[in-house]
């Protein structure tokens, strides 16, 4: 009689346990996916370029989940599924594009420090006034070889969540650092050829940048 009184309460722990895991884990406002458009929690998201990092998850979709992209206001937010990694924005949120520049990214980094938000809008600034030189070569830019560790740059202006403005790639050129301000695509011979042309960063600027972005050269 023990033995079966002792099997009923563990059969009720078993139910109320997998009732209480069922219960928690739904999803109480599931995203939906609809091409480049997600619906989550009363608004919608467009698919956006910038620099990331994926955090918590914070939602579960059919077949996919979304992840915290460093935006406390959730107007940026990442978009994982088996195949692919998506950063997306609301469809509503005007992305400023010019001001002051309160984060970065460069490679997979993030930075905020305001020395280094400040010294690059001062690079930028300058680049209009500065020679323009041009790399020649059968691979990408960003491409790891001696003497050349070049990684894509974007900016986020006046406090926005997550850095999606483009500008350019920025580090090592021939041992000089540098960034970019074009990148073109020839055709020569039956090959594709790659012509970047960049400027060289002013040097009282380097410093800065060396503390930052470690290149290992």
């Amino acid at each position: 009689m023990k033995k079966k009184r002792g099997f009923k309460i563990i059969l009720f722990g078993a139910i109320v346990f997998t009732f209480f895991k069922i219960f928690l884990s739904y999803e109480k406002n599931p995203p939906e996916i609809f091409g480049d458009t997600i619906y989550w929690k009363g608004s919608t998201y467009t698919i956006s370029q910038g620099g990331h990092k994926e955090g918590e998850r914070i939602a579960k979709g059919d077949g996919f989940s979304l992840f915290s992209a460093g935006d406390p206001t959730e107007t940026f937010i990442v978009y994982r599924s088996f195949l692919d990694n998506a950063l997306y924005v609301k469809e509503d949120f005007k992305i400023p594009v010019e001001g002051k520049i309160t984060k970065i990214s460069w490679g997979y980094e993030i930075f905020n420090d305001r020395y280094l938000c400040d010294t690059i809008l001062k690079i930028l600034e300058s680049v209009k006034n500065l020679e323009i030189n041009t790399y020649e070569s059968e691979d990408p830019i960003f491409r790891l070889k001696p003497g050349l560790v070049m990684r894509t740059l974007y900016v986020a202006y006046e406090n926005t969540g997550v850095p999606t403005i483009y500008k350019g790639e920025i580090g090592i050129i021939d041992e000089k650092w540098a960034i970019t301000t074009s990148v073109e695509e020839k055709i020569d011979e039956n090959r594709v050829l790659y012509k970047t042309n960049y400027i060289l960063i002013p040097e009282n600027y380097v410093d800065v940048l060396k503390d930052y972005f470690k290149v290992g050269v």
